[in-house]
Order: structure tokens, then sequence, then C-alpha cells
């Protein structure tokens, strides 16, 4: 059950447990029903009726009514008429029933037996042609007497639903289901505002954009979303705040770093001029990346449709009029993402410029599937260690082996692919390449027409 959600987990507890219980009370009942079925094979209602009109019929006219109220109480009623009711009508569900009851009754053969049922008094004693209906249902039955008068019985309760073949506790196991499925629906709502901030906490995990929760359910659950949501604007905050310092200083530090090329200009040719001018352009790159990988954590405009196959297009063209070993398998059309087109540049400029550096070129191919769309940019370069290939995304890290500090760059140039391309829901993983080297593979979502 590790995957399954809170509210799913509960749901299973109390479908398990209702069906465990249901389950227990099937097997009690079969085996009551088994232990008892030698001793009633006939259902208790028509067993009365038929004893009664036996009994009516041996006592003496004036007698019946001593024996009907003595059968007669709040479920069982009992009266005699000079003929049939005229409203009456039979069901044909029961027509079984009438045939077992004229033979527990005995001769004549032609005695007039018919039941039917009736909703209670407070529905009007109608018949029954609904299935709620059955709800506190009675059994109306018409029995011919030997001296042509009629017997009218009307019977609810337990009798009703015995008569009808349903074990006494069904309607109880229904009942159960039905309150079940009403602390089902309960706790789905109680605990819907934990789903809702669990993707709310992981979208702003992404994007470091504020994902506001509507506060609602338990009091302490509203305590929750509010603290869940003044946390996400103050992080939202620092970062951004972060940003706009590393971008003023990016920009003051632009200002020191041109002056001193100035001053560099006007020295002699010499070793170390080019070793300050050397230092100068690492400092550019390093401050330049650090603006990079601040402005990649902190999303400003809203994700867009994008074509990602025209980006990665104009990048490899850039780059090779810049004189780069870049190669392209460009057969595919317009490819759309949702994303920024500048953070997708820098992706594909990021990884083109390290497979470069570090492996001496860059191969680079798109497909897309259904769902997904996969860029892979590759090198013939020594490759990176399994056990490496996770830590090149952390910032700053470099390996010592090959990607030394003298290829330039700051560490961050992963860093930042992975935080961009995570931001838009996608991955970014290092696998070997067959034959030897190094390839990156990008995964983003597909966005359709």
């Amino acid at each position: 059950m590790g995957r399954i959600r809170i509210a799913s987990r509960l749901v299973l507890i109390i479908v398990g447990a209702i069906v465990l219980v249901q389950l227990l009370m099937a097997g009690v009942f079969i085996a009551e029903y088994r232990r008892n079925a030698g001793q009633f094979s006939e259902t208790p209602l028509l067993a009365q009726i038929a004893a009664l009109t036996q009994a009516l019929e041996r006592v003496p006219a004036p007698e019946r009514g001593l024996v009907l109220r003595a059968v007669s109480n709040a479920r069982f009623s009992a009266e005699i008429h000079a003929q049939p009711p005229a409203d009456f009508d039979r069901s044909a569900l029961l027509s079984d029933r009438e045939q077992r009851l004229k033979t527990l009754i005995g001769p004549p053969d032609n005695r007039l037996v018919a039941l039917s049922l009736v909703t209670n008094s407070d529905r009007g004693g109608q018949k029954v042609t609904r299935l709620r209906d059955l709800v506190g249902a009675r059994v109306r039955a018409i029995v011919g007497l030997t001296d042509g008068s009629v017997l009218e019985v009307e019977a609810g309760g337990e009798m009703t639903l015995r008569v009808l073949g349903i074990p006494a506790g069904l309607l109880a196991s229904i009942f159960g289901f039905v309150v079940a499925l009403i602390a089902i629906i309960a706790v789905r709502r109680e605990t819907k505002p934990l789903s809702e901030l669990t993707d709310a906490v992981s979208r702003f995990g992404t994007a470091i954009e504020p994902q506001p929760v509507t506060e609602r359910g338990a009091p302490d659950l509203r305590s929750l979303t509010r603290a869940v949501n003044a946390m996400q604007v103050r992080i939202a905050d620092l970062v951004r705040n972060r940003t706009i310092v590393l971008g003023a200083i990016s920009h003051d530090l632009r200002t020191y770093v041109t002056r001193l090329r100035l001053r560099l200009e006007l020295l002699p040719d010499s070793e170390q001029r080019r070793k300050a001018e050397t230092d100068l352009d690492d400092m550019q790159a390093l401050m330049d990346d650090a603006l990079a990988f601040a402005r990649a954590s902190f999303a400003g405009a809203p994700p867009e449709p994008v074509d990602l196959a025209a980006i990665v297009r104009r990048e490899c063209d850039t780059l090779r009029a810049q004189g780069r070993p870049v190669s392209l398998s460009d057969d595919t059309g317009p490819i759309q993402v949702r994303g920024s087109a500048a953070g997708l540049a820098r992706v594909v400029a990021n990884l083109v410029n390290n497979a470069v550096a570090y492996g001496g070129g860059a191969e680079v191919s798109l497909e897309a599937g259904p769902q997904d769309v996969a860029l892979w940019v590759e090198d013939r370069g020594p490759g990176i260690p399994a056990a490496e290939r996770e830590r090149v995304f952390e910032p700053f890290y470099r390996l010592e082996a090959s990607r030394n500090r003298d290829k330039g760059g700051a560490g961050l140039g992963l860093t930042i692919v992975k935080q961009i391309v995570e931001s838009l829901g996608g991955t970014a993983a290092i696998e070997d390449r067959p034959g030897g080297g190094t390839r990156v593979t990008v995964t983003l979502p597909r966005v359709d027409k």
C-alpha cells in the first residue's frame, strides 16, 4: 500500500471491514439454516394462514370472531368477509406461494387462494409496483372458506420477507452497505484537502511559485493548509529576493570586470596579462552561470506552448555558426511542449556546450512520442561513471578526471538543466552511449495542438 493515498487507504479499510462482517454473517446464517433445515420446511406465515383457515372451518361461525381476535396483533390482522374485496389484485411474484398455501390448507382443490403485496398504510395500501415500495410492504392473503365466506389476512414485518424468500438479515446488510457508502463519501470529503495540499506542494517544489490551497475541512486541516500557504509565500519571497540580489551583484561585478578589461588593454602584452584576461573570462562565466542558476530556480512567467524542435534547430545552427562541432538529426516537424523558450534554449545550449567541451562534439536528436518528447545529446568523450551520474547535477560539483577547471565553466550547467526540466514536469538523465561516450536524455511532456 506504499503508493495508495490516505483517502484510498481509509476506504479500503472500511470496505474490507464491512466485507469481513458480511462474510461472517453469511457463514452464521448458512450454518443456522442447515441446522434448522429439517425442522422448518414451510415459511411461518403460510403455515399460520393455513392453520388459521383450518381452525376457522372447524369451529362454529359464532365462535370465529374469538379465533380471529386470538391470532390478530400489530403485524397480523385477519377478517372474514361475505365475498372477496373488490380492490383485491394478485401478485405474479407470489404465484408459487399461492400453490404452496393451497397444499397446506388441503381440499377442496378449487378453493380460492390469492396472495398480493401491498404498501403500508402510510402509502395508501396500494399494490407494490416499484422496488422502493417493498420497504414496509405487507402480504395480503384471500382464502375462500367452505361455507362461501372469505378470509382476508394482512401481515407485515419479518414474515413478509420470509414469504418472499428473503433472509431477514439481508435488509440489515443492505442498510449496512448504505451506511458504509455514506461513511466512505464522508471520509473522501474530509481527506480531499490533504490530496489537494500534496498536489500543491509538489507543484510548488518544481515551479517555486505559490500554489494557494483553499482552506476547508477540519480545524487542524485548515490550520495546516494556512501554514503551508504562508510557507509557500515566504519561500517564494526568499528565492525572489535571492535572484534580485544575485542580479544586482552580477550587474555591479560586470562593471568592475569591464574596468579591469580596459586597464588590461593599456598594459603591454605579456604572459601575466593573458592569465589575467583568462581569470576575468572565468569570473564572467561564473557570474553568468550563477545568475542563470538563480533565475532557473524561480520561474517568473507561467509556461506556455512552444515549439521545441524549432528551439533545438535554432540553437544548433547558432553554435555551428560559432564553429562548434554540432550535428542535428532534424527529421521531425513542430513539437509542442509547455515551457519558456528562453529556458529551453538554455537547456539545449548547456547540454551541447558540455558535449563539445568534454566529448569533442555533440550529436543532437529529437523523438516525439504520444505523450512525451525525448531530446538526446550525445558525445564520444570518456563518459561519466555510473556512481557520479546523479552527483553531476548538484551545484558546483565537478568530476576531477575529465571535467576539471581547465575545461571552463562553474559546474552549474547540468544543475540549471535539471532545474528547468523538472520545473516543466520532465526528467533529465545520463547514461552510456552505445559504442562509448555519454548520452544525456531530457524528457518533457508533449502538448497537443
